[in-house]
């Protein structure tokens, strides 16, 4: 055989263990999870937002993600479900709210610099 082709085989096999299996793999477990999804599951989207399921279609999930506050997102749009002691975790924080934003004001420009 020549080492060229033996060369490139080798490298093929070497793209295949490196890259394409474990992708295939991630996307077989991600299938998987979004096959197991069922209402009051906790489920965190692509996009960060978590929620809770509350209808699944074929193609959309409806997610409640506070109190009478719902959205529909695409199946695939789910990332993973949240672990139970996580939701329990969240559920106990008290949320923060952030601080308002202050704008100060812009001082004043002398009459001179006003006119130009």
């Amino acid at each position: 055989m020549d080492p060229i082709f033996i060369f490139f085989l080798v490298m093929l096999v070497f793209l295949y263990l490196l890259l394409i299996r474990p992708q295939r793999q991630q996307a077989k477990r991600h299938q998987e999870m979004l096959q197991s999804l069922n209402v009051g599951d906790e489920v965190v989207t692509a996009g960060g937002i978590y929620g809770e399921v509350t209808a699944i279609d074929d193609d959309r999930v409806q997610l409640e993600i506070d109190a009478d506050v719902r959205i529909a997102v695409a199946r695939r749009a789910i990332s993973n479900k949240v672990s139970p002691e996580e939701a329990a975790a969240m559920a106990d924080e008290p949320a923060e709210a952030p601080e308002p934003m202050t704008v100060e004001e812009p001082e004043a420009l002398p009459e001179e610099q006003a006119r130009r």
